[in-house]
């Protein structure tokens, strides 16, 4: 009988977040449990970049909260390696340099206010993804940390973005757009990690399993 590897439990729907998980722990490691409650508070309170780490913090820290209580006492002890939550966000400049957090555009109008971001705030600009990561281990350690990614966007070609548009892409993406997809036509470059972009930084989540003391191999 092969030996039992206690898994990290995966808190979140998103099947972008499992597949970048499984490359670096294998898909066999990982069992995947949503948070029970997809309340979470917003960001108009937030009027700069450290209030905005903070809320960031703040909901992916709930999420594993929810998760580790589904799962009970005695499971987060005997059954498991860790708990896994992360939350993603697009940040924008307003003309007088404020933050503004877009996250996923509302299910109504969604065309037009995707629309809307990449004419004002994507189009030959650059912008920040920021995602908050939180980890908790079976004994109940914690590490968490925000990773943040620059990306730019060429200006806007001819007929793209309606194009995009028609595709539904945009639907249930944080900021409205998938890097991974057809937004990745007009990226020019990211600087920082693209996997954060698409909604889970690799890089840093491999050093916080290590410090962990959880195995990535």
């Amino acid at each position: 009988m092969s030996e039992f590897v206690p898994r990290i439990v995966l808190g979140s729907r998103s099947p972008r977040r499992r597949r970048l998980l499984a490359e670096l722990v294998g898909d066999e490691r990982i069992e995947v449990l949503p948070p029970s409650s997809a309340d979470e508070p917003g960001f108009a309170d937030t009027p700069d970049r450290p209030s905005i780490h903070r809320r960031l913090l703040e909901i992916a820290r709930a999420k594993a909260d929810d998760v580790r209580l589904q799962l009970g006492a005695q499971r987060r002890a005997t059954g498991m390696a860790a708990v896994l939550c992360a939350d993603t966000v697009v940040v924008v400049s307003e003309r007088d340099g404020t933050p503004r957090v877009l996250g996923q555009p509302p299910e109504s109008e969604w065309r037009d206010v995707v629309r809307k971001w990449f004419q004002d705030h994507f189009f030959g600009r650059t912008h920040c993804v920021a995602t908050a990561v939180c980890i908790v281990s079976g004994s109940g350690r914690l590490s968490e940390r925000v990773v943040e990614s620059a990306v730019t966007f060429r200006d806007e070609e001819p007929g793209w973005l309606e194009s995009y548009l028609e595709c539904g892409e945009s639907v249930g993406k944080a900021g409205g757009y998938a890097i991974q997809g057809r937004a990745g036509e007009v990226t020019e470059r990211v600087a920082g990690s693209t996997s954060n972009v698409v909604g889970l930084p690799i890089e840093a989540v491999t050093e916080m399993l290590c410090e962990l003391g959880i195995d990535v191999d």
